[in-house]
């Protein structure tokens, strides 16, 4: 049967959001920090590196704005007082819930993003007419306030392709390890962390988890830069529990992260104050629906018989890592379209999975059986990109190619060793009569901060799992070390 999704909106995709470079030295999207410079590390491993996307926010300081580059003289558009930035905020906290502040450190990127960004921020309007429904939605049922979308901007410039050096990955910018831990599946079929619908719902379970914990939705935002082991080293010296009293002892990045958060979230309720309007992309749908797609079928059938274009079913869903849309022997996808084209996909399915068994799998990489490939390092490529496109780790690809440095050059050629390229092969191959299936897993991953009192035990029955898992996901060191304030993960099975 088929389900929907219906994502009502008079908007917009395009496919030109490709355009927005992952590479690109934007305010928005993100750039790397020598912290991270590991993709294959799981979050929690390490105490500075249990964030989302390993504090990789470094082009996000105060020190990097220069506002005085353009004035609002230069580009014609109204400067207002203090006082109108304060109401104007102060009117998004209330309908929110969200304790936005208004302060010079907020100014100074309001400044930035209608001065210096403004062909960027119209080209952001335009996408998040078709995004933040969508992520309105998803906020909704996880009880997470619809103002913490506006993330979304800061990490990735709504951009589901944006990769940056250390491997984050998508519109929220997921490492790897912390993908899986929120059900994200990566294999050779799909990459839902650039699923704008999957990877949403994992952001929203991370923050309210965070929420849950710390009680301030600026913690929580404060914890998907930094990490919770970062905002408990600064709640513990600062014996502070707001974000504004712990400000000045987290990393330089996440001080700067809320303040940006906040004005861009004040920049996308006010931008027709300032001479801005969207900048529409190419596709225009009245509504995009979700259907399940009960066999494997390849995007040029599919683009045949529903009379669109490849680039536009794979801009629809820019999770797919190949010409395949995995069916339900593969893993359980659920592939967009526009909504005038379901009840042809209803029609046209049957033929559509027959017709797709004649054609070849293409696959990214030209695997071969062994679960090897050669690598051609492309223009723009480094070690965290590359590891992250093959689910390896960058210490891998240096002992693989025996490379002394994380230096590499366009034309050079990376041998990798990856189980996922294994199952790339066997499924490109004419002569495989079955492909390897994913594992699936129904477990999902919560928070829990340690109470005076609090013992394994009794924290292992109260979420109904045992002792050696607590000690299996945290590490006997924190386990057996167990105090009030230590900061759990807890696998739940559902």
């Amino acid at each position: 049967m088929t389900k929907y999704l219906s994502l009502k909106m008079k908007a917009v995709f395009l496919f030109a959001f490709s355009c927005l470079l992952t590479n690109s030295a934007t305010l928005f999207a993100q750039t790397d920090s020598s912290i991270a410079s590991d993709p294959s590390l799981l979050p929690g491993q390490f105490e500075s590196d249990d964030s989302l996307n390993a504090l990789d926010n470094s082009n996000i300081v105060i020190d990097s704005l220069q506002p005085d580059k353009i004035s609002f003289a230069d580009v014609n558009v109204p400067a207002y007082a203090d006082s109108v930035y304060e109401a104007r905020i102060h009117q998004i906290a209330l309908v929110s819930g969200v304790p936005f502040v208004y302060n010079s450190e907020v100014r100074k990127y309001i400044d930035l993003y209608v001065l210096n960004r403004r062909e960027q921020v119209s080209r952001m309007v335009g996408l998040s007419k078709m995004y933040f429904p969508i992520f309105d939605q998803i906020m909704d049922q996880y009880g997470v306030p619809r103002e913490l979308k506006y993330l979304s901007i800061i990490e990735s410039a709504l951009n589901p392709h944006a990769v940056s050096r250390c491997g984050a990955t998508g519109i929220w910018q997921f490492m790897y390890g912390t993908a899986k831990l929120y059900g994200l599946n990566i294999n050779s079929y799909v990459d839902e962390r650039k699923d704008i619908i999957r990877a949403t719902e994992g952001a929203a379970q991370y923050l309210k988890s965070m929420y849950e914990i710390y009680g301030d939705w600026l913690l929580a935002i404060a914890s998907y830069n930094c990490g919770p082991g970062n905002i408990n080293k600064a709640i513990s010296r600062s014996g502070g529990n707001t974000f504004w009293d712990v400000q000045n002892y987290l990393p330089r990045e996440t001080r700067a992260y809320v303040p940006a958060f906040i004005a861009a979230a004040y920049v996308m309720n006010y931008y027709d104050q300032y001479e801005l309007s969207p900048t529409y992309p190419q596709y225009i749908y009245d509504s995009i629906c979700t259907v399940d797609v009960s066999g494997r079928m390849t995007c040029d059938v599919v683009a045949k018989f529903m009379d669109m274009s490849v680039e536009e079913i794979k801009f629809l869903n820019p999770g797919l890592r190949s010409n395949v849309i995995p069916g339900l022997e593969d893993i359980h996808y659920f592939f967009k379209l526009p909504s005038s084209k379901i009840s042809r996909y209803d029609e046209k399915k049957d033929s559509m999975i027959l017709y797709s068994k004649n054609v070849k799998t293409l696959f990214e990489g030209g695997y071969d059986p062994t679960g090897r490939v050669t690598y051609t390092v492309r223009s723009g490529d480094n070690l965290g990109k590359i590891a992250s496109r093959y689910h390896v780790s960058v210490t891998q690809l240096k002992k693989w190619n025996g490379l002394r440095s994380s230096t590499v050059h366009k034309g050079q050629h990376l041998k990798i060793y990856s189980s996922h390229n294994a199952t790339g092969a066997i499924a490109s191959s004419s002569t495989s009569n079955s492909v390897k299936k994913p594992i699936s897993s129904n477990t999902r991953y919560v928070y829990y901060k340690a109470k005076y009192g609090d013992t394994l035990s009794t924290i292992a029955q109260r979420h109904g799992t045992t002792i050696s898992a607590l000690k299996a996901i945290n590490g006997p060191s924190k386990c057996n070390n167990l105090k009030a304030g230590t900061v759990l993960k807890i696998s739940l099975k559902g």
